[in-house]
């Protein structure tokens, strides 16, 4: 006949499991404001992406962008309420070879991380080139935030001249808007934080928080894309900033 376990462990087992339905609660909760608080809104932002110079600076290929309505009341919304909002630009150099297929020639990528601070009331963004965080700012008003993010302050670097062929090249340029992302899970468990630092939470808590939050952050992604004309870069005028 089996020992009865230990009164402790009983009443451990059951704090352990509480905690376990609280967190699937409050996830189910975040699930559906997510879901529900006009999810289509990011989805029907008309965006646009305009390439305003394309030059030579100092024997480099550069160019600026400019982002339009990224910025939407559902965005702002998700940022004021603590979410972290991501968006990355993907800027892709493209060699054009009339019967083959087009070959990637260089690659870009521009990242910025919105934080709101509650305390300070001040947003505070994180620029990253190619994953290295480069440059953080803070502001207490958002539309300079996003004139910062939206805009390129200085001309993008995207290819040595004399690597580049006498051919025509063009640019893709995509863009991810994420107001709820699979990597700030850290954001959602500022929601769920129901296990202490000293207790570690099960494997059926981690593996629900995982499978809710992928399916969040693919419900709050939006992707852009666009194409640009053709162009020779060995014809494009020296630009001199």
């Amino acid at each position: 006949m089996p020992l009865p376990q230990p009164l402790s462990l009983n009443v451990m087992k059951f704090h352990r499991f509480r905690l376990i339905l609280k967190l699937l609660y409050r996830l189910l909760a975040i699930g559906f404001f997510c879901l529900f608080a006009n999810t289509s809104e990011l989805g029907a932002v008309e965006s646009t992406i305009r390439i305003i110079q394309n030059g030579i600076i100092k024997g480099n290929l550069v160019m600026k962008f400019r982002a339009d309505e990224l910025f939407n009341e559902k965005v702002i919304k998700f940022l004021n309420r603590g979410f972290t909002i991501k968006i990355e630009y993907n800027i892709e150099l493209w060699k054009s070879r009339g019967y083959w297929f087009d070959k990637l020639d260089s690659q870009q990528n521009i990242g910025y991380e919105i934080t709101f601070e509650p305390i300070e009331k001040s947003y505070r963004c994180t620029r990253t080139s190619n994953g290295a965080v480069i440059i953080s700012k803070s502001d207490r008003q958002l539309n300079r935030v996003i004139q910062w993010v939206t805009s390129t302050d200085t001309p993008v670097i995207i290819s040595p001249l004399a690597q580049l062929d006498e051919t025509e090249y063009y640019y893709n340029i995509e863009i991810l808007i994420a107001t709820l992302t699979a990597e700030n899970i850290r954001d959602l468990q500022k929601w769920a934080g129901e296990f202490s630092q000293k207790e570690e939470p099960s494997s059926l808590a981690k593996t629900s928080f995982r499978v809710v939050s992928d399916f969040l952050s693919s419900r709050n992604h939006k992707n852009i894309s666009i194409r640009s004309e053709r162009f020779f870069p060995h014809q494009l005028s020296v630009l001199s900033k």
